[in-house]
């Protein structure tokens, strides 16, 4: 894996990270770079990162895929690294959760490129560190650091968490949330069309004994309403440690938690057997840029875990270009619905003849 142009603008201060450090979401395989001269742990919220670093070598007792850290794991930390992620809550969740890991005297490194929000970030520091400032700007990334000078206030994973009630496609869910997970919070508008398709199709009659996938599960909207619809176990997947523990805690305060079967996956890596029906609304951004790779190698592969006749759904936005996609992976598709910037496909596993 190349390294993004965040770390190649943190190498440039290679000469001060020196001693115990942790890479609190890293982007690329930059901490086995350090770790050749550092003692280096790195926590992933992403499977995809946390595999990438397996791949290289990085060491299976530094690295670590989670929702929340664990200071077994570590801490008394000389320096942590902070890559800018795209929702702002989730830079707020994650240098809370560190900043109880750092050093006293020690130093918060946020590295991120000038279109993630940056810029504006220097304040959110401010609130925990002293002495922040501007370390070093090229390749269009900006890189800040502060030092902790104070005790920090203890992380407390629940106050994170959002709670609500959502009335939805016939039914009254209770739904949990997590920062940097989709539709943080609320209703996402294409969830909310999509639930009202999938309210109108008629599942086969022993739906209850079928096999259902939720790829990409978000905050487990799609999975818990499936699951009160048909009756059936429900096998959540998505990239992120934070969806998983969200729709974990889902199923949870709707008292269905032996209901839900949850996987840690980069795309359909980790899946094994085959569905009846699969449902998704496939993530089409890495970072701040529109990446289709996720949902093209999705519905590539999709066939595989699809069964004879097995059906899948898919909600986009509707300037993707997902219809020759679906048509290449399953020979035909069908557009359910299109409307407010959304549409909806069915596809189906093609009967052998």
């Amino acid at each position: 894996m190349n390294l993004n142009t965040t770390s190649q603008l943190l190498m440039r201060s290679e000469d001060a990270l020196t001693g115990k450090i942790l890479f609190a979401n890293p982007e690329d395989t930059y901490p086995l770079d350090l770790s050749r001269k550092a003692d280096v742990s790195a926590w992933c919220q992403s499977k995809t990162l946390y595999d990438a670093l397996a791949r290289v070598g990085f060491s299976d007792e530094k690295r670590f895929f989670s929702a929340q850290w664990s200071p077994d794991n570590g801490a008394d930390f000389d320096h942590i690294v902070v890559y800018q992620p795209k929702a702002k809550e989730l830079l707020d969740y994650l240098l809370a959760s560190v900043l109880p890991l750092l050093k006293i005297g020690g130093r918060i490194w946020l590295v991120g490129d000038n279109k993630s929000g940056v810029k504006s970030s220097m304040k959110r520091l401010e609130s925990g560190l002293d002495d922040v400032g501007k370390q070093d700007g090229a390749k269009h990334c900006l890189l800040y650091t502060g030092y902790k000078r104070r005790d920090a206030k203890p992380f407390v994973f629940d106050d994170w968490l959002v709670t609500w009630k959502q009335d939805v496609a016939g039914q009254s869910l209770t739904l949990c949330s997590l920062p940097g997970v989709f539709g943080h919070g609320k209703l996402d508008k294409g969830t909310e069309l999509f639930l009202n398709q999938l309210d109108q199709h008629r599942f086969m009659s022993d739906v209850a004994n079928s096999r259902l996938l939720d790829f990409g599960c978000g905050d487990g909207i799609l999975s818990l309403w499936l699951h009160n619809k048909t009756g059936a176990n429900i096998t959540a997947l998505d990239d992120s440690a934070l969806a998983l523990k969200a729709t974990e805690r889902t199923f949870a305060a709707n008292q269905v938690s032996d209901r839900v079967t949850l996987i840690a996956s980069n795309g359909l890596t980790d899946v094994k057997g085959r569905f009846n029906y699969i449902v998704t609304n496939p993530p089409f951004h890495k970072g701040i840029n529109t990446d289709y790779s996720i949902a093209e190698s999705f519905f590539m592969n999709v066939k595989q875990h699809l069964t004879l006749n097995g059906e899948l759904f898919v909600v986009a936005n509707d300037f993707l270009r997902y219809p020759p996609i679906l048509d290449a992976a399953l020979g035909s598709h069908t557009r359910l619905f299109r409307d407010k910037g959304y549409a909806i496909y069915h596809g189906r596993q093609p009967k052998k003849r």
